[in-house]
């Protein structure tokens, strides 16, 4: 929850970062580009070097160097000393998700791991119905820096249960996972897990295509105040701790490829409506708002659940970090890419939304075959 609080305040955030600081709306493209390429480099160290540690000594290592990086983005007073705190951000924050997940595909048995990956991913959910609410109610009592100054002061204790919970490696290797069991792949192998990746970059970055600019959007377009754009994220985390846990039971019960296929036509739907949407009602643009991030964010967990079937278990270690580098790097691509196609008018309003959204949508329907073939692979393999 805490690292994806403090990526996801980057977003409803940036209209009061960047008047504070004197920037340009396009620095937060620049500043998402600079969390995620800085992840993907980490990724390929880390993934180069995870057979070598404990997962939990790992997520120490890692989360001390986050810890760092809100302390720096708290100091920070310039476009400069920014970048740089979310370069750190990045290569630790970043990185947490992937160690995160491969440990869960590590321990948990595959008949239960969607399931598993599902009550992981209400990290999401608790970030957008209390970190990132009570993080946008203390910068707006006092200013941005606070609400990374409180995220901060969770990580202590957060470091303290990581040590005591989390298994070290010999409980990994009763399980039967080995030291070789995190190697990175080969050339040749990686070619073979290239589908994969393309689906990662598929659904990652139609998803934040839309994402980074949708809090804009969202204000300048839908109308809805600063003050009350909490409300959509708190709609959304609402729901979602209720529907990420079940789309993973549903993905266990039904198959991988079934859900994360109504997933996907759930969410060109909402990107369909929200993407073209003008002013509205704060209770409609609350509801569809929440619609959005639950369909574009929820068809992750099916992905991830086919994903780590993928790989034989002898490169999943090092295959869903090389897939995190994927997913970092897809989600700067995609928000780079929407900052292109945007424009903003003197009023604020936003223009070109719609065909991002018309573009994600695309994108959306071609990843249906590639997650088809991946399940049909999957399938014969058994």
């Amino acid at each position: 929850m805490t690292h994806l609080v403090d990526f996801m305040l980057f977003m409803p955030l940036a209209p009061q970062l960047l008047r504070a600081l004197g920037l340009p709306l396009a620095a937060l493209g620049e500043f998402v580009f600079a969390y995620t390429a800085s992840a993907g480099i980490a990724g390929l160290a880390l993934g180069a070097t995870i057979h070598r540690f404990s997962r939990r000594k790992l997520l120490l290592i890692v989360y001390a160097g986050f810890a760092a990086s809100l302390l720096l983005t708290v100091l920070a007073g310039s476009f400069a000393w920014l970048i740089a705190a979310r370069v750190l951000a990045g290569a630790c924050g970043g990185v947490l998700s992937s160690l995160v997940q491969a440990t869960v595909a590590d321990f948990v048995p595959l008949e239960r791991r969607a399931a598993a990956l599902g009550t992981v991913m209400t990290g999401h959910a608790l970030a957008s119905v209390i970190g990132v609410p009570l993080g946008l109610a203390v910068a707006s009592a006092f200013d941005w820096r606070a609400a990374f100054a409180l995220l901060l002061i969770l990580v202590g204790p957060l470091m303290l249960g990581i040590r005591r919970h989390i298994p070290c490696v010999d409980r990994a290797q009763e399980h039967g996972v080995t030291a070789g069991g995190a190697r990175m792949p080969g050339l040749r192998e990686l070619a073979a897990l290239a589908p994969a990746f393309v689906l990662t970059f598929a659904i990652s970055g139609s998803a934040y295509a839309l994402g980074a600019y949708f809090a804009p959007y969202w204000v300048g377009n839908v109308g809805v105040s600063e003050g009350q754009l909490p409300l959509v994220f708190l709609a959304s985390g609402a729901l979602s701790l209720q529907t990420s846990p079940r789309i993973g039971r549903l993905a266990d019960r039904h198959g991988r490829f079934r859900v994360f296929l109504w997933a996907v036509l759930a969410s060109v739907i909402t990107i369909a409506l929200a993407s073209r949407s003008e002013s509205l009602p704060l209770w409609l643009a609350v509801v569809l708002g929440a619609a959005f991030f639950i369909t574009v964010y929820g068809r992750w967990i099916p992905t991830l659940a086919l994903l780590s079937e993928w790989p034989p278990a002898s490169l999943r270690g090092g295959f869903m970090m090389l897939n995190g580098v994927v997913t970092q790097l897809s989600m700067g691509a995609g928000a780079l890419f929407a900052g292109w196609m945007i424009v903003f008018d003197d009023s604020g309003r936003l223009s070109g939304f719609a065909r991002v959204g018309e573009i994600a949508i695309l994108i959306s329907l071609l990843s249906i075959g590639v997650a088809w073939g991946l399940s049909r692979r999957i399938s014969a393999r058994r």
